[in-house]
């Protein structure tokens, strides 16, 4: 297995967490539970970038660990790791403002479509996008593909389950980094799953 595929699967075995323990906490348990549980993360790793961009030094329990895991290159130079704290503001926001199945879809596509988009881009070196040099077609059509049986798993209706998901995979291989496709990708999943019928 090459490096950076090995690479990806560490990373986004924790990316992943949301996305299969969504449906059990916001269905199961309760919408309250799932905006609890946003609310904490966003505050930990909150306090972790603070930590990083002061240079304090301060180990934050479960967002510093993450960091170590989870950060690129260019996130442990430039001391950031602002990537999650987008990812759980636009989870919690999401718990809050759509029903429960939509909530849940939308996290599922942010969390396991983006990871299968990067795991499968780096594994299978596939034709580049015309658009952008960075992602792969391969990679597309795997978000594409987990995107929307996420959202038939959950119950949406199939026209719905398309809309989101080739917008969803639309915006994530329009976006020029990581970074910004956990805010990109989950504003964009939040205000279709938020208007469409």
């Amino acid at each position: 297995m090459k490096s950076e595929v090995s690479a990806e699967l560490k990373r986004k075995s924790i990316h992943v967490i949301p996305g299969f323990l969504a449906y059990p906490v916001i269905i199961w348990i309760g919408r309250l539970a799932g905006v609890i549980i946003s609310a904490f993360f966003l505050l930990l790793y909150t306090l972790n970038e603070i930590s990083l961009r002061k240079g304090l030094n301060v180990r934050v329990p479960i967002a510093y660990d993450t960091y170590k895991i989870m950060a690129r290159q260019e996130e442990r130079q430039g001391r950031y790791f602002t990537g999650t704290i987008y990812f759980w503001l636009l989870t919690l926001i999401t718990i809050i403002l759509l029903e429960p199945r939509r909530a849940v879809a939308a996290i599922m596509i942010s969390s396991l479509g983006d990871a299968a988009a990067a795991i499968t881009g780096k594994a299978i070196d596939g034709p580049r996008l015309p658009f952008n040099k960075r992602k792969t077609l391969s990679g597309s059509l795997a978000m594409l593909a987990t995107s929307i049986s996420s959202c038939l798993i959950v119950g949406l209706q199939l026209p719905t389950s398309l809309l989101a998901s080739l917008t969803a995979t639309a915006i994530e291989a329009s976006t020029r980094t990581s970074v910004l496709d956990e805010l990109t990708v989950p504003l964009a999943l939040l205000l279709v799953l938020l208007f469409s019928p």
